[in-house]
C-alpha cells in the first residue's frame, strides 16, 4: 500500500518490532490492530483467510483515516494522539482495485483440491498449537503456502502445482511429527501417525519380512504396539531408511 514499515507500524499503534513479528507469523493480530488496518483500506477478510473481500473500498471509506480532520496532538503520521479531538469530514476518496481472475479447474485448483488444502494448513496449525511455544497461525501457514507457490493467494495456485502445495505441507507436517516434542505433547497422535508410515511402506513381502525380522531381533516384538515411543522411532527411522535407499 506504499507505506514504510516504520509509518505503517506507527500508523496501527505497534512498534517496528511489534509489526515484524506479526508479518513473521510469531505474533497474531488483535482486534484493535485489525480495525486500524481496515481503515487505512487493509483488505481484512484477505489478511485472515486469504480470499479477498469485495466490499474493501466501502469499508475503508467508511472508516478510513484519509475522513478525519484531527485537531489536537496527533503522531508524525497524523495518527490521533491522547486528547485528540477527531471531527469527520466527507470527501471523495477514489481507489483501484485489482482483483485477478481465477480459473479453478482450467489454470488454477478447484474446490476439491482448495478443499484438501484446507484440511491440510488445520492439521498444520493444529499440530503447531500442540507441539510448539509460539505455533504458526492459519494467516502464517497459508502465508507461507502462497510464497512457496509464487502466488499471493491460495485459489491463484495452478492446477499443476497442486502436488507441490501438497507436498509442502505434508513435509511440514512431518517436520513437525518428527520434532523431539511429538511423541511427549502430542502421543496417541503421534504413534498413530508413525504407525501408518511404517505400515504404508512395509506392504512388500521383502519389506514386511525385513521389518518382523528386525523387531524381533532388536527388541523381540512382533507387533508394533509393543513397541515404547523411543523403540517406534527407531523402527520408523529403520524403515524411512530403507525407503531412501530405493529412491
Amino acid at each position: 500500500m506504499g507505506y514504510t514499515q516504520v509509518s505503517f507500524s506507527r500508523l496501527l499503534g505497534l512498534s517496528r518490532v511489534g509489526l515484524r513479528n506479526i508479518e513473521a507469523g510469531s505474533s497474531e493480530f488483535k482486534v484493535n490492530v485489525l480495525a486500524s488496518a481496515a481503515s487505512a483500506g487493509v483488505d481484512v477478510q484477505y489478511v485472515l483467510t486469504g480470499v479477498r473481500s469485495q466490499n474493501v473500498e466501502a469499508v475503508a471509506n467508511h472508516v478510513g483515516f484519509e475522513k478525519q480532520a484531527i485537531h489536537g496532538p496527533v503522531s508524525g503520521i497524523g495518527f490521533v494522539g491522547p486528547g485528540a479531538n477527531v471531527h469527520l469530514i466527507q470527501t471523495t476518496n477514489h481507489r483501484t482495485i485489482t482483483k485477478a481472475e481465477t480459473k479453478p479447474g482450467v489454470e488454477h485448483i478447484d474446490e476439491a483440491q482448495k478443499s484438501a488444502l484446507k484440511a491440510l494448513v488445520d492439521d498444520v496449525v493444529d499440530k503447531e498449537r500442540v507441539l510448539k511455544k509460539s505455533p504458526k497461525t492459519h494467516a502464517a501457514v497459508w502465508a507461507a503456502l502462497n510464497r512457496h507457490c509464487g502466488v499471493t493467494t491460495y485459489a491463484l495456485i495452478k492446477k499443476d502445482d497442486f502436488e507441490k502445495a501438497r507436498k509442502y505441507l505434508h513435509m511440514w507436517l512431518g517436520r513437525l511429527n518428527s520434532s523431539p516434542s511429538a511423541s511427549v505433547k502430542d502421543g496417541e497422535a503421534w504413534r498413530k501417525s508413525r504407525y501408518s508410515f511404517i505400515k504404508v511402506n512395509s506392504k512388500s513381502e521383502e519389506d514386511a519380512a525385513a521389518l518382523k525380522a528386525y523387531m524381533a531381533r532388536k527388541y523381540k516384538a512382533e507387533s508394533l504396539t509393543e513397541l515404547s515411543n523411543d523403540e517406534l522411532e527407531e523402527v520408523y527411522r529403520y524403515v524411512a531408511g530403507r525407503r531412501n535407499k530405493k529412491r
